[in-house]
């Protein structure tokens, strides 16, 4: 009989940025939720805090970054880890998505619900002044050096990682890990290049970024308003950045509303269609029902023509005995 895995799903907060996103869904879970943190006072009922140490103290990005990529060593034990950016809530039972996720790969990521490849992505960086532009221009013209088509292949969204141990993936790991040093500290934009050199495949799951069936994506609460550790490339660019955001932040709203317009349409469609059917079944049961009307007059008025021959036989019978 084989061993049933050991499976985790664990998020990382450090630098005290945002406030903690709690998950109901570790409540009826027999699977440990994991948070690692650097900071010694964070408390919560779903998730069982780990204290961690940036492993590099004045790059607290990058250092979430490799606890998200090449995890930590509290997570050695596990054989199957689900990672969940802190703004994922998830919505249905870990157990169900690591089977599905992982039933032919041992890597399995969301692609990008409104990006069409890995170009694509780095233009929308590029324009949201997310990262450094010459990091980014030089991380681009190396990947089109490498293998121009990869550029062109779709992009995945990496709020959502699933994994089994093995040899290849946590080699997989390290190289996407050492390109995240090497280029931009925007992990999504490195990982098919990581992949295709780490001769990697992997499980594409078609989900949108900004819920599914597996997952809502929530706004971030608590936000630090304090000023960041001090960096001279972050210094250059911080008007850009934060219209950045707002871009993305305003382009996912503008999906969302757009899922919900089209659905709302749909539903509208579906019971438009509905009524139309009722409609149609109505008048075919009011044709019916005159029908059978007229039929039971036909009926009852035969029924009346009967009576009187009836009658009047009866008549002539009384006569002729008499």
């Amino acid at each position: 009989m084989s061993r049933r895995p050991r499976r985790v799903v664990y998020t990382a907060l450090t630098g005290g940025y945002e406030e903690l996103l709690d998950q109901p869904a570790a409540r009826g879970s027999a699977i440990d939720f994991v948070c690692l943190t650097d900071d010694p006072d964070l408390h919560s009922a779903d998730w069982r805090m780990v204290v961690v140490e940036p492993v590099l103290p004045a790059d607290i990005v990058r250092s979430a970054r490799a606890l998200k990529i090449t995890g930590h060593p509290s997570l050695a034990g596990y054989d199957e880890l689900l990672w969940i950016d802190n703004r994922v809530r998830l919505t249905a039972d870990p157990d169900e998505v690591l089977d599905q996720w992982l039933a032919t790969d041992d890597l399995a990521v969301p692609r990008h619900s409104f990006r069409a490849d890995v170009v694509s992505e780095f233009q929308a960086v590029l324009d949201a002044g997310l990262d450094d532009s010459s990091r980014l221009y030089e991380q681009l013209t190396h990947y089109a050096a490498l293998d121009q088509a990869l550029l062109r292949r779709p992009i995945p969204w990496t709020g959502l990682v699933a994994r089994r141990r093995s040899e290849g993936t946590d080699a997989a790991m390290e190289q996407w890990m050492r390109h995240v040093l090497r280029y931009s500290r925007r992990d999504q934009l490195s990982f098919v290049q990581a992949m295709h050199e780490a001769d990697t495949t992997w499980t594409s799951i078609e989900i949108s970024n900004l819920g599914s069936e597996v997952h809502e994506w929530r706004a971030a609460t608590g936000r630090s308003d304090r000023p960041s550790r001090f960096q001279v490339a972050d210094s250059l660019v911080p008007p850009t950045a934060a219209l950045g955001e707002l871009r993305l932040a305003y382009e996912q709203t503008v999906h969302g509303l757009v899922g919900a317009v089209e659905s709302r349409e749909q539903a509208l469609l579906a019971l438009t269609e509905a009524s139309e059917r009722q409609e149609a079944i109505a008048a075919e049961l009011e044709r019916e029902l005159a029908e059978l009307r007229r039929q039971r007059d036909d009926d009852q008025a035969a029924l009346k023509r009967l009576r009187r021959r009836v009658a009047k036989v009866r008549r002539k019978k009384r006569n002729v005995e008499q």
